[in-house]
């Protein structure tokens, strides 16, 4: 089910995954029906996927199109708009089993990056909040993240440069993917997802 919650000066990046086998991927003309519907946290503007929390709290949107094994997944994450560079965040979900259940790779416009489980609706740090040194920042960023699953690791990259690699627990039954974005206490931020892509790792 596509499910969306809410609660709590760069040059472009491209997403472009090596895997030639595209399990699925979007460019994001247009709201696909399996994002689920379009509302004031969710919506396309001007060819991009919009996630725009409101402040203190987050939002997430969970594509219905498949559930995969394995994967390569790539997307680039703009900030459009934010006033706190810390505390705003956004980035690619993986290993989606339910809505209190997932994984997701964080970004902040700092330059920091981060990854996150969501577990029986607990969120615990898998990598804490620290430096990501290919990482653009600031208002207008694009960033390119890329997370590969194979088995039970998790090797994440920013702009082609490996982050980290996880060990973590992937579903039993396969994976969907998503997108997260969350605003900070004081205003609400704003993030703009393209060039979604999956293929076989």
């Amino acid at each position: 089910m596509a499910a969306t919650m809410l609660a709590l000066g760069s040059g472009p990046a491209a997403a472009v995954c090596p895997g030639l086998d595209i399990l699925f991927q979007d460019q994001f003309q247009t709201l696909q029906p399996t994002w689920g519907t379009p509302n004031t946290a969710i919506r396309i503007d001007n060819g991009q996927l919009v996630l725009s929390p409101p402040s203190g709290t987050y939002v997430w949107a969970i594509n219905n199109a498949g559930i995969y094994d394995d994967f390569d997944m790539c997307v680039s994450v703009a900030t459009i708009g934010t006033v706190d560079a810390t505390e705003a965040k956004a980035g690619p979900i993986f290993w989606y089993q339910d809505v209190n259940n997932f994984y997701v790779f964080e970004i902040a416009p700092n330059g920091k990056a981060s990854l996150w489980r969501r577990q029986r609706g607990k969120c615990l740090a898998q990598v804490n909040w620290q430096d990501a040194s290919s990482a653009n920042k600031g208002d207008g960023a694009v960033n390119e993240l890329r997370v590969t699953t194979v088995g039970g690791d998790a090797t994440l990259f920013v702009n082609g440069t490996e982050f980290k690699k996880v060990a973590g627990s992937p579903p039993d039954n396969g994976q969907q993917i998503g997108l997260f974005a969350g605003s900070p206490d004081d205003a609400a931020a704003s993030f703009g997802f393209d060039d979604l892509k999956a293929t076989k790792p």
